[in-house]
Protein backbone atom coordinates (compact mmCIF):
# COMPACT_ATOMS: atom_id res chain seq x y z
CA UNK A 1 0.00 0.00 0.00
CA UNK A 2 1.10 3.39 -0.65
CA UNK A 3 1.61 5.85 1.73
CA UNK A 4 1.44 9.51 1.08
CA UNK A 5 4.26 11.40 3.44
CA UNK A 6 4.21 15.08 4.02
CA UNK A 7 7.77 16.24 3.31
CA UNK A 8 9.47 12.74 3.04
CA UNK A 9 11.22 12.16 -0.86
CA UNK A 10 10.42 8.19 -1.64
CA UNK A 11 6.88 7.89 -1.60
CA UNK A 12 7.59 3.72 -0.92
CA UNK A 13 5.50 1.49 2.50
CA UNK A 14 5.60 -1.85 3.58
CA UNK A 15 2.58 -3.35 3.94
CA UNK A 16 0.86 -5.17 7.24
CA UNK A 17 -1.25 -7.44 6.05
CA UNK A 18 -1.38 -11.07 6.75
CA UNK A 19 -0.62 -13.80 4.35
CA UNK A 20 -3.98 -15.19 2.62
CA UNK A 21 -1.63 -19.19 2.81
CA UNK A 22 -1.54 -18.97 7.00
CA UNK A 23 -2.83 -22.33 8.70
CA UNK A 24 -6.00 -22.13 11.08
CA UNK A 25 -3.73 -22.10 14.13
CA UNK A 26 -0.12 -21.28 14.68
CA UNK A 27 0.75 -22.18 18.07
CA UNK A 28 4.12 -19.75 19.09
CA UNK A 29 6.68 -20.88 21.30
CA UNK A 30 6.12 -20.26 25.14
CA UNK A 31 8.01 -16.85 26.53
CA UNK A 32 9.43 -16.31 29.99
CA UNK A 33 8.69 -13.08 31.95
CA UNK A 34 12.17 -10.75 32.29
CA UNK A 35 13.56 -8.73 35.36
CA UNK A 36 15.80 -6.27 34.99
CA UNK A 37 16.13 -5.36 31.19
CA UNK A 38 17.15 -1.23 30.18
CA UNK A 39 15.02 0.31 27.72
CA UNK A 40 18.07 2.54 26.06
CA UNK A 41 17.10 5.05 23.51
CA UNK A 42 19.09 5.39 19.95
CA UNK A 43 17.56 8.30 18.78
CA UNK A 44 14.81 10.72 21.07
CA UNK A 45 11.31 9.91 20.27
CA UNK A 46 12.03 7.44 17.14
CA UNK A 47 14.36 4.72 17.96
CA UNK A 48 15.18 2.94 21.63
CA UNK A 49 16.46 -0.89 22.12
CA UNK A 50 15.92 -3.48 24.66
CA UNK A 51 18.91 -5.89 24.88
CA UNK A 52 18.37 -9.69 25.94
CA UNK A 53 14.61 -8.98 25.23
CA UNK A 54 14.57 -12.95 24.40
CA UNK A 55 16.76 -15.44 25.99
CA UNK A 56 19.55 -17.42 23.61
CA UNK A 57 17.39 -20.29 24.42
CA UNK A 58 14.28 -18.25 23.04
CA UNK A 59 15.98 -17.18 20.05
CA UNK A 60 16.84 -20.90 19.26
CA UNK A 61 13.69 -22.12 19.89
CA UNK A 62 11.76 -19.42 17.76
CA UNK A 63 14.42 -19.33 15.18
CA UNK A 64 13.88 -22.91 14.48
CA UNK A 65 9.69 -22.45 14.96
CA UNK A 66 9.96 -20.11 11.86
CA UNK A 67 11.89 -22.54 9.81
CA UNK A 68 8.76 -25.16 10.88
CA UNK A 69 6.28 -22.65 9.23
CA UNK A 70 5.32 -22.38 4.90
CA UNK A 71 7.17 -19.81 4.29
CA UNK A 72 7.36 -17.64 1.22
CA UNK A 73 9.21 -15.62 -0.81
CA UNK A 74 8.60 -12.03 -1.25
CA UNK A 75 6.86 -11.73 -4.45
CA UNK A 76 7.95 -9.13 -6.85
CA UNK A 77 7.03 -5.29 -5.97
CA UNK A 78 4.63 -3.42 -7.27
CA UNK A 79 4.41 -0.07 -8.03
CA UNK A 80 4.90 2.11 -4.87
CA UNK A 81 6.69 -0.69 -3.01
CA UNK A 82 10.20 -1.01 -1.29
CA UNK A 83 11.88 -4.05 -2.82
CA UNK A 84 12.70 -6.55 -0.61
CA UNK A 85 13.94 -10.24 -1.02
CA UNK A 86 13.36 -12.81 1.81
CA UNK A 87 10.96 -15.11 3.48
CA UNK A 88 8.46 -14.32 5.16
CA UNK A 89 5.44 -15.38 6.85
CA UNK A 90 2.54 -13.74 8.89
CA UNK A 91 -0.57 -15.03 11.08
CA UNK A 92 -3.12 -13.06 12.97
CA UNK A 93 -2.77 -14.45 16.57
CA UNK A 94 -3.99 -12.57 19.53
CA UNK A 95 -3.05 -14.63 21.95
CA UNK A 96 0.41 -14.87 21.34
CA UNK A 97 0.27 -11.11 20.58
CA UNK A 98 -1.22 -11.01 23.97
CA UNK A 99 1.79 -12.90 25.62
CA UNK A 100 4.39 -10.61 24.10
CA UNK A 101 2.42 -7.92 25.08
CA UNK A 102 2.77 -9.28 28.88
CA UNK A 103 6.17 -9.43 28.55
CA UNK A 104 7.16 -6.43 27.18
CA UNK A 105 4.93 -4.20 29.05
CA UNK A 106 6.76 -3.59 32.17
CA UNK A 107 10.30 -2.49 29.77
CA UNK A 108 8.63 0.33 27.96
CA UNK A 109 8.61 3.93 28.82
CA UNK A 110 5.56 6.28 28.48
CA UNK A 111 5.61 7.49 24.33
CA UNK A 112 4.21 10.92 23.86
CA UNK A 113 1.93 11.58 21.02
CA UNK A 114 3.19 11.86 17.85
CA UNK A 115 3.35 15.07 16.36
CA UNK A 116 1.02 14.44 13.95
CA UNK A 117 -1.81 13.67 16.21
CA UNK A 118 -3.74 16.32 18.23
CA UNK A 119 -3.62 15.16 21.96
CA UNK A 120 -7.15 15.36 23.79
CA UNK A 121 -7.22 17.85 25.76
CA UNK A 122 -8.22 15.90 29.21
CA UNK A 123 -5.53 13.15 28.69
CA UNK A 124 -2.06 13.53 29.78
CA UNK A 125 1.22 12.83 27.69
CA UNK A 126 2.96 10.92 27.38
CA UNK A 127 0.87 7.23 27.95
CA UNK A 128 1.79 3.47 27.28
CA UNK A 129 0.77 1.27 24.61
CA UNK A 130 -2.27 -0.77 25.01
CA UNK A 131 -1.58 -4.22 22.81
CA UNK A 132 0.83 -5.87 20.59
CA UNK A 133 -0.62 -6.14 16.88
CA UNK A 134 -2.34 -9.59 16.49
CA UNK A 135 -0.90 -9.23 13.30
CA UNK A 136 2.27 -11.57 13.64
CA UNK A 137 4.81 -10.94 11.04
CA UNK A 138 8.52 -13.30 11.04
CA UNK A 139 11.28 -12.62 8.40
CA UNK A 140 13.78 -14.65 7.34
CA UNK A 141 17.01 -13.62 5.59
CA UNK A 142 19.68 -15.45 3.72
CA UNK A 143 23.09 -14.20 2.72
CA UNK A 144 22.38 -11.18 -0.02
CA UNK A 145 18.81 -10.72 0.65
CA UNK A 146 17.65 -7.30 2.08
CA UNK A 147 14.49 -4.78 2.60
CA UNK A 148 15.28 -1.24 0.58
CA UNK A 149 13.99 2.14 2.06
CA UNK A 150 11.01 2.16 3.09
CA UNK A 151 8.65 3.68 5.66
CA UNK A 152 6.03 1.44 7.94
CA UNK A 153 2.67 2.36 7.74
CA UNK A 154 0.56 2.69 10.70
CA UNK A 155 -2.54 0.18 10.84
CA UNK A 156 -5.56 0.18 12.85
CA UNK A 157 -7.60 -2.28 14.51
CA UNK A 158 -10.79 -2.94 13.07
CA UNK A 159 -11.93 -4.26 16.81
CA UNK A 160 -10.96 -2.44 19.31
CA UNK A 161 -9.92 1.16 17.27
CA UNK A 162 -6.53 0.56 18.22
CA UNK A 163 -3.88 2.33 16.00
CA UNK A 164 -0.34 0.89 15.87
CA UNK A 165 2.27 4.13 16.03
CA UNK A 166 5.99 2.24 16.53
CA UNK A 167 7.20 -1.27 14.87
CA UNK A 168 8.46 -4.03 17.04
CA UNK A 169 11.55 -6.17 15.59
CA UNK A 170 12.87 -9.11 17.81
CA UNK A 171 16.25 -9.99 16.42
CA UNK A 172 16.31 -14.20 16.66
CA UNK A 173 19.99 -14.14 15.10
CA UNK A 174 22.70 -11.53 15.12
CA UNK A 175 26.57 -10.97 15.14
CA UNK A 176 26.73 -13.66 17.99
CA UNK A 177 25.50 -16.19 15.54
CA UNK A 178 28.67 -14.87 12.89
CA UNK A 179 25.43 -12.80 10.75
CA UNK A 180 27.46 -9.94 8.95
CA UNK A 181 25.37 -7.40 7.53
CA UNK A 182 21.43 -6.91 8.06
CA UNK A 183 21.57 -4.17 10.16
CA UNK A 184 18.38 -1.66 10.44
CA UNK A 185 19.75 1.24 8.80
CA UNK A 186 17.94 4.62 9.99
CA UNK A 187 18.20 7.68 7.45
CA UNK A 188 18.13 10.66 9.86
CA UNK A 189 17.29 14.11 7.58
CA UNK A 190 17.54 17.64 8.47
CA UNK A 191 17.17 20.39 6.15
CA UNK A 192 20.69 22.13 5.42
CA UNK A 193 22.63 18.93 7.06
CA UNK A 194 24.14 15.95 5.46
CA UNK A 195 22.18 12.62 5.96
CA UNK A 196 23.30 10.90 8.78
CA UNK A 197 22.82 6.91 9.27
CA UNK A 198 21.80 5.78 12.28
CA UNK A 199 22.81 2.02 12.58
CA UNK A 200 21.68 -0.28 15.94
CA UNK A 201 23.60 -3.46 16.17
CA UNK A 202 22.35 -6.30 15.16
CA UNK A 203 22.18 -8.42 18.45
CA UNK A 204 20.64 -11.55 19.09
CA UNK A 205 17.62 -11.19 21.24
CA UNK A 206 17.32 -7.53 21.01
CA UNK A 207 14.13 -5.54 21.03
CA UNK A 208 14.07 -2.58 18.42
CA UNK A 209 11.24 -0.20 18.44
CA UNK A 210 11.18 2.86 16.41
CA UNK A 211 8.25 5.45 15.26
CA UNK A 212 5.89 4.53 12.17
CA UNK A 213 2.88 6.28 9.96
CA UNK A 214 3.89 10.15 9.79
CA UNK A 215 6.82 9.93 11.62
CA UNK A 216 8.75 6.80 10.24
CA UNK A 217 11.79 7.47 9.50
CA UNK A 218 13.19 5.94 6.07
CA UNK A 219 14.69 3.19 7.12
CA UNK A 220 16.04 -0.48 5.40
CA UNK A 221 17.26 -3.83 6.03
CA UNK A 222 20.56 -4.22 4.45
CA UNK A 223 21.93 -7.13 2.92
CA UNK A 224 22.61 -9.59 4.99
CA UNK A 225 26.94 -10.77 4.17
CA UNK A 226 26.87 -14.00 5.68
CA UNK A 227 24.73 -16.26 8.15
CA UNK A 228 21.03 -16.07 8.48
CA UNK A 229 18.87 -13.35 10.12
CA UNK A 230 15.65 -14.43 11.95
CA UNK A 231 13.55 -11.64 12.80
CA UNK A 232 9.59 -11.55 14.58
CA UNK A 233 7.81 -8.37 14.04
CA UNK A 234 4.87 -6.81 15.33
CA UNK A 235 3.57 -3.55 16.35
CA UNK A 236 2.60 -1.33 19.54
CA UNK A 237 -0.75 -0.47 19.53
CA UNK A 238 -2.35 2.99 21.18
CA UNK A 239 -6.41 3.49 22.21
CA UNK A 240 -5.71 7.69 22.71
Amino acid sequence: MVKKKADKKPDISSSATALDSAPAQIIFPELSQKSDLECRTILEDQIIVIDDFFSPVECKTFAKFIDSLPLELTPPKKRGEAERVNQRFSVTSTDFAQKLQSVLSPHLPSFPYPTSVRRPANLDNPRKPQFCNSNIRVYKYAPSQFFGPHYDDSVRDSITGAKSEWTLLIYLTGIEDGVEGGETLFYKEERGKPREVVTPPLKRGTALLHRHGQECMLHEGSPVRKGTKYVLRSDLMFTR
